[in-house]
């Protein structure tokens, strides 16, 4: 069973073990992770998805196959700038 866990802007996922990161980049949202402590690409989704649940569903069934136990959702805070598309 994979977790979900909302981050705040000001916080960070943890360093050197595994987890999904699925972060808010203008209309898109981007996913990154780490397995094992090495930095993975999320080669199903290069561009990104066009929503958040899509994004998530396509996440929880990575950390499934990766054994990565949890996945952290990151947005942007409103008073934060979003990077450019």
């Amino acid at each position: 069973m994979v977790e979900v866990r909302n981050l705040q802007d000001s916080e960070s996922e943890p360093q050197g073990t595994s987890w999904v990161l699925i972060e808010k980049m203008g209309d898109n949202s981007a996913v990154c992770g780490r397995a094992q402590g090495k930095a993975i690409d999320a080669s199903f989704a290069p561009r990104g998805f066009d929503t958040a649940e899509q994004a998530i569903k396509a996440s929880v069934t990575w950390a499934d196959l990766l054994g990565i136990p949890v996945i952290y959702v990151k947005e942007p805070d409103e008073a934060s700038p979003t990077l450019p598309t």
